[in-house]
């Protein structure tokens, strides 16, 4: 089953979606410490943030998730429809988002297009794929540094990071 988690004060958001979906295992979480504490055993699979939610700027919220967490973790952000937020930093991060005032449809076809498990790497058993990967990322990394810029490792290495971690949910 499907793990959301949903970081907000008020039960705005959760009383809109829960009813829509049902087949969600749906909590609420208004304390961000817990969270980061228990993230691998709470092991969500998608992340509903309302930018309202003032023990942590979002921003700062969802670098720390995708550089201690996951890079492939969907989350999505509730805007204010005056949200200062930087959405271009959001993209590159990539969170989704959403501009209150909201509507149900709108956000439950949001969450249920992210939640729907894709066909990675189809035609190769999970043995086969962890028997070609034999060589970490940071050994990849190491061996064309002297050949690329830092930006491009940075992206290099995130691209490799997610392609591990898609392989590592492929074994459970």
């Amino acid at each position: 089953m499907n793990n959301l988690i949903l970081i907000e004060k008020n039960d705005v958001i959760l009383e809109m979606i829960k009813d829509s979906l049902s087949q969600i295992s749906i909590k609420k979480i208004s304390n961000i410490d817990d969270l980061l504490k228990n993230f691998n055993k709470i092991n969500p699979n998608y992340l509903i943030l309302d930018e309202n939610f003032d023990d942590i700027e979002p921003l700062e919220f969802c670098k720390i998730i995708r550089e201690k967490y996951s890079l492939l973790l969907p989350i999505l952000i509730i805007l204010n429809f005056y949200s200062k937020i930087d959405l271009e930093k959001l993209k590159s991060l990539g969170v989704d988002y959403l501009v209150k005032p909201l509507n149900k449809e709108e956000i439950v076809e949001k969450i249920e297009s992210r939640l729907k498990t894709p066909k990675i790497l189809p035609t190769l058993n999970e043995k086969s794929v962890t028997e070609k990967i034999q060589v970490s990322y940071e050994e990849i990394i190491e061996k064309i540094t002297p050949k690329i810029k830092e930006e491009v490792k940075v992206e290099i290495s995130n691209i490799l990071k997610q392609l591990l971690e898609v392989v590592e949910k492929k074994n459970v």
